[in-house]
């Protein structure tokens, strides 16, 4: 039978109290610690251990029966053994093997900077199309929309002219802007 307290605990951190969780977690560690000693899974460090543990943790409290007469730490014990079971069945199946060891994205950041494409970024022939279209534009605007253009451009904007010539300098903007888009499209 539990003590009062404990089963408290458990009730607690089925309802998802912090406090109670943490509580729990430190009571029950050594179960934790003794299975990391026991149990070795390849490509999870002792940070991912410990956040399986806490999952298995939280789910055996949501499923923990006091009337069934079995003690938290055993059904605890036996569903963190199950799961860690799970973990290493799963990472030694031969069809789910990596063709390369699995590497940290932060421990090889230059190499994957220089082979990861950015799909945010665009493409040489698309800069070289929106250059000679913004190189028309320019050639085809008034000195208004010209000064509005670079206005715009520029790293202090409008901000500091006067409301009446912000009004100017954006429909000038905006004449650019319609300008451009009938150039592109």
């Amino acid at each position: 039978m539990l003590p009062n307290n404990r089963l408290e605990l458990i009730r607690q951190t089925a309802k998802r109290n912090e406090e109670a969780f943490a509580q729990l977690f430190h009571q029950y560690y050594p179960i934790v610690r003794k299975y990391k000693r026991q149990y070795y899974i390849n490509g999870y460090d002792k940070d991912d251990l410990d956040q399986e543990a806490r999952m298995v943790l939280f789910r055996s409290a949501c499923r923990f029966e006091a009337a069934r007469k079995v003690s938290f730490g055993t059904f605890f014990s036996h569903n963190l053994r199950n799961r860690l079971f799970d973990l290493i069945r799963t990472n030694n199946a031969q069809k789910r093997v990596p063709v390369e060891p699995l590497t940290s994205f932060e421990a090889n950041e230059y190499f994957y900077a220089a082979k990861i494409a950015d799909n945010s970024a665009s493409s040489p022939i698309d800069a070289v199309i929106v250059d000679d279209a913004l190189r028309k534009l320019y050639s085809s605007c008034s000195p208004l929309e010209k000064r509005a253009f670079n206005l715009m451009l520029s790293e202090n904007g409008y901000a500091d002219l006067d409301p009446k010539a912000q009004r100017g300098i954006i429909n000038a903007f905006e004449r650019c802007r319609r300008k451009f888009d009938g150039e592109i499209n």
